[in-house]
């Protein structure tokens, strides 16, 4: 049989290989070798592309103190499971763009670290972590990186696969160890807590072991110098660049009065207060691990009332935000004092927050704004329409299992988080205040709190009355101008403030992966500290790689709307709850009333009856409950059958239409010739 290959089906046969050849040999070349390291970025957020902050670190290396990345993974397919090869290829392409990025100020050097070779040896020596033995020989495999500029030396021990909801962890973590081992010298930051978020030491004495640091500590010790500013301060160190203020409960006066002198020196303040801490509550009565005595109670409630009345600023320190719409889990209930804030609620346009998908507040406040000149306020975070402000006994009856018992939505957001800027004037207009009697003397920002020995003294002992003669006027006026900042020398001030202070606390910042066992971010929480310490320490690039978005998004419209549905629900089901408990009211106190001995109920046969009668009636009011949940329930899963059906069939209509629309455009095309 001969085939004619000059025959129109021939040609068509030849050129359909020959395009199948060239696509697997570009493939095998572009993708096997790595030659190009050509990618097509299609998400809508551009997650798979250098961040603009990579790019502006990557910028700044010199080009004759080039950056050396020594990428060590291992190629034995005996001992590296499967699951860590797509992201052995995913590091391997993103080292590559860096590499094309710089202009080739980073050296690439990939080493294959396989069992029982000399490369085993130098991943060791480059401190690389190891991760097994994975089988009966004891091999190990090795996953990590090691980033060296001249004698600076920044290590990733094993580079984890990311979380869904961690967005560019590998991008972020390798530009933050090029920035570090490119500018060595750290800024310093303050920590001013009545919480112990600094930890304490080990004290073997006691067989004590000590509290670590809260994990926004030791993030921040990773990229700064952090140091401890005492609550009972009068004077902050000026070498430190950045304070943060977390939980300042019960702050004095002249404490007050030092964080105001650093921000009119210059300094910048993070400050995170909260008016009704469930963290402090559960420090309050610690014992001291150096003396294993009960530690004293922290306040709950937390204030700057002199600073803020400056700035500006109102809030309400005995006031909690309720929000039904961004309402969150506590304790393993919905809790609307919980507030689980997605990307609608966060700034989408200040570099702070731009980048953070959620945060969670527990029992936050609200600030108000009071315009002060010179002064720029801007929002960062608030709450939904659909929240009020209640008081924090109502606050604890939201923690507990009857929830609230009566709610009305304001109709207005909440302002949970500001960024002030702008040229500030001192809260202290006369100076100085004077140190309440009996109080210690401090020694500035570098030196412990000490407990005061003062005792008051008896009744009996009376102040000497003050001299009734008139000073001089020259001293007079030397105490009133006893150097105080009056105003901050320039218009650059900046202010960060927080409505609650436990979004630091660990548990509502990181979660344990389980298949690694690493810390890794649950909320935007601690993102959002660690950026506005960036920012505000003079930084900005890295942020912009930590806010990548994440591939997982929430579903924040199906919320909006099962809240919707709720809200219609909601009056019945309250009133009917409040009859409920009236009625458990009537029936207990009947059933008080006892026999001497105990053994029953001393009952009329009225009473009898009014006790039945009320039982049926709770009864009732249990099945009309139920029903009425019922129907909440097929409504919004009606809601949701509509619109994942929307999802299923919204494509494939839009590409059905496309085609007849082309149909009908290619025939009347034709019927015109």
């Amino acid at each position: 049989m001969s085939v004619n290959l000059n025959s129109k089906q021939a040609t068509t046969g030849i050129t359909a290989v020959l395009v199948i050849a060239i696509i697997v040999v570009l493939n095998f070349l572009v993708g096997g070798l790595g030659f190009g390291n050509f990618r097509v970025d299609l998400t809508e957020d551009r997650i798979y592309t250098l961040s603009e902050g990579t790019k502006k670190i990557l910028s700044r290396i010199n080009a004759d103190e080039p950056v050396t990345i020594r990428y060590y993974y291992t190629t034995d397919d005996r001992v590296m499971p499967n699951v860590l090869k797509p992201h052995v290829r995913a590091v391997e392409d993103l080292l590559l763009e860096l590499v094309k990025a710089s202009g080739d100020k980073i050296i690439l050097e990939t080493i294959h670290p396989n069992p029982n070779t000399e490369e085993e040896d130098k991943a060791r020596e480059d401190e690389i972590q190891d991760m097994g033995p994975v089988n009966q020989e004891g091999d190990k495999i090795y996953f990590g990186l090691a980033i060296q500029c001249l004698d600076q030396k920044e290590v990733i021990p094993f580079l984890n696969p990311p979380a869904p909801n961690e967005g560019s962890a590998v991008e972020y973590d390798i530009a933050r160890a090029i920035s570090k081992v490119t500018k060595p010298v750290k800024s310093v930051i303050g920590v001013m807590s009545a919480i112990p978020v600094m930890g304490s030491p080990m004290f073997p004495f006691q067989r004590q072991r000590g509290q670590e640091p809260w994990v926004v500590v030791q993030q921040l010790r990773a990229d700064y110098e952090v140091v401890e500013v005492p609550m009972g301060t009068d004077k902050i160190d000026p070498n430190i660049k950045v304070l943060l203020v977390l939980h300042p409960a019960d702050i004095a006066e002249g404490a007050e009065y030092a964080i105001d002198q650093f921000l009119l020196g210059g300094g910048k303040v993070i400050a995170l207060v909260d008016p009704n801490s469930v963290v402090a509550q559960a420090f309050s009565g610690q014992p001291n691990p150096m003396t294993g005595q009960p530690g004293g109670q922290i306040n709950t409630s937390s204030d700057l009332k002199q600073l803020f009345k400056a700035w500006g600023v109102g809030y309400k320190s005995d006031l909690v935000v309720a929000d039904m719409n961004y309402r969150g889990m506590l304790q393993g209930r919905n809790n609307p004092t919980a507030l689980h804030l997605p990307a609608e609620a966060i700034n989408r346009d200040d570099r702070i927050t731009s980048g953070l998908n959620s945060l969670v507040m527990v029992t936050a406040g609200s600030f108000s704004i009071d315009k002060r000149e010179g002064i720029d306020a801007q929002t960062l975070v608030s709450s939904s329409e659909e929240s009020a402000m209640i008081d924090i006994t109502d606050a604890e009856k939201a923690r507990s299992p009857q929830g609230l018992t009566s709610f009305t939505a304001g109709g207005r957001k909440q302002l949970l988080a500001l960024r002030l800027t702008g040229k500030f004037k001192t809260a202290f207009p006369n100076g100085k205040p004077a140190k309440p009697a009996g109080s210690p003397e401090t020694g500035g920002a570098q030196e412990e709190a000490k407990p005061s020995t003062a005792t008051t003294p008896p009744a009996s002992v009376t102040t000497p009355p003050a001299a009734s003669s008139k000073e001089d006027p020259k001293k007079e006026a030397a105490k009133k101008d006893d150097g105080s900042l009056k105003e901050s020398a320039n218009s650059e001030g900046a202010v960060i403030i927080f409505s609650d202070a436990d979004m630091l606390y660990d548990a509502f910042c990181v979660q344990q992966d389980p298949m690694t066992g690493m810390l890794v971010s649950r909320t935007g929480n601690l993102p959002a500290i660690l950026n506005a310490v960036e920012v505000l320490s003079g930084g900005g690039d890295l942020l912009q790689v930590r806010n990548r978005k994440s591939a997982v998004r929430p579903f924040s419209t199906l919320k909006e709307m099962r809240e919707k549905v709720e809200s219609r629900y909601r009056p019945q089901l309250m009133a009917l709850e409040a009859e409920r408990g009236k009625i458990a009211e009537k029936m207990g106190a009947l059933r008080l009333k006892r026999d001497s001995k105990g053994k029953g109920f001393i009952i009329d046969p009225q009473q009898q009856k009014d006790l039945e009668a009320l039982m049926q009636n709770d009864v009732d009011l249990s099945r009309k409950v139920r029903e009425i949940k019922k129907d909440q329930n097929k409504e919004i899963e009606y809601t949701k059958t509509m619109l994942k059906w929307l999802n299923f069939l919204a494509v494939p209509l839009l590409v059905s239409c496309a085609g007849i629309l082309l149909a009908i455009r290619r025939r009347a095309a034709t019927a015109a010739v």
